[in-house]
C-alpha cells in the first residue's frame, strides 16, 4: 500500500534507522517490520499491556481463560460486544500508534478510520480488519506469557549490539560469513525474544551488511 501511495519506500526505511546497511534492496521491509512489532509490542511487560487500565493484578488462570476465550473468536465480533473492553482499547491505542495520521491519509485520502477509532469505534474496513488481526495474535500472546508462574520475560535487542547465536537467529538465511573479521552486528530487531524459565526463545534480527549465499 506504501509503494501504491506513492510513498519513497528507500526514504522511509532510511527514516526508521539511517545506519542500517541492506545487502540487498528487497530486504529494506524488515526496517517495517521492525517499526511496527516495536510499537506493538511495547507495553508487552505490564499487565494492562498499554491499555491504561491501572494495576490490574490478575491471576495466570484469569489470563489463560481469558486467552481460550479471545483465541476461538474473531476479533471484529468480540469488539462489537465489547468496544470499550480491555482488548478494544489495546486495539484502539497500537492502531492510532503504529498507522500515523501522514500514512493513513496517503492511503485512503481521508482520516474516516482513524477518527473513527479516535472516537471509540471499530471500523468495518478491510484495512482495519487486517490490523486487528495482527493486533489479536499479539494479544494472544500476552495472555499466554502472563499464564506462566513465572511469567514469560520478553526481551529487547538493540541496533549495534554484537550478534549472539544463543539470544539471537538471523531472518535471513545461509549467511556468509568472514571468521577472521568481527562478529556482525545487530541492523534490526525484527522480533523480540523471551525467556520462558530456564528456557531462551531467541530474537529475530536482521543483521547489516551481511551477504547471504541465496
Amino acid at each position: 500500500m506504501m509503494k501504491a501511495a506513492g510513498w519513497d519506500l528507500d526514504a522511509a526505511a532510511h527514516t526508521i534507522d539511517p545506519l542500517v546497511v541492506y545487502a540487498k534492496r528487497a530486504r529494506k521491509k524488515y526496517a517495517f517490520e521492525s517499526h511496527i512489532r516495536q510499537k506493538m509490542f511495547c507495553g508487552f511487560q505490564e499487565e494492562s499491556f498499554s491499555a491504561n487500565t491501572g494495576n490490574l493484578n490478575v491471576s495466570c488462570e484469569s489470563f489463560f481463560h481469558q486467552y481460550l476465550a479471545v483465541r476461538a473468536m474473531d476479533p471484529l465480533d468480540i469488539l462489537s460486544q465489547s468496544p470499550y473492553s480491555i482488548f478494544g482499547k489495546f486495539c484502539r491505542s497500537k492502531y492510532l500508534m503504529v498507522v500515523h495520521s501522514k500514512m493513513e491519509n496517503a492511503f485512503f485520502g481521508n482520516l474516516d478510520q482513524r477518527n473513527y477509532v479516535t472516537s471509540g469505534g471499530h471500523p468495518r474496513t478491510p484495512f482495519y480488519q487486517a490490523f486487528l488481526k495482527l493486533a489479536k495474535s499479539i494479544w494472544l500472546l500476552h495472555m499466554l506469557a502472563y499464564s506462566f508462574d513465572p511469567k514469560v520475560r520478553v526481551f529487547q535487542v538493540k541496533g549495534g549490539s554484537e550478534f549472539s547465536e544463543v539470544y539471537m537467529e538471523s531472518v535471513v538465511k545461509n549467511l556468509t560469513l568472514d571468521e577472521e573479521e568481527e562478529k556482525p552486528g545487530v541492523g534490526l530487531m525484527v522480533m523480540p525474544g523471551f525467556m520462558v524459565g530456564g528456557s531462551v526463545i531467541q530474537a529475530q534480527v536482521y543483521l547489516s551488511g551481511v551477504k547471504s549465499s541465496k
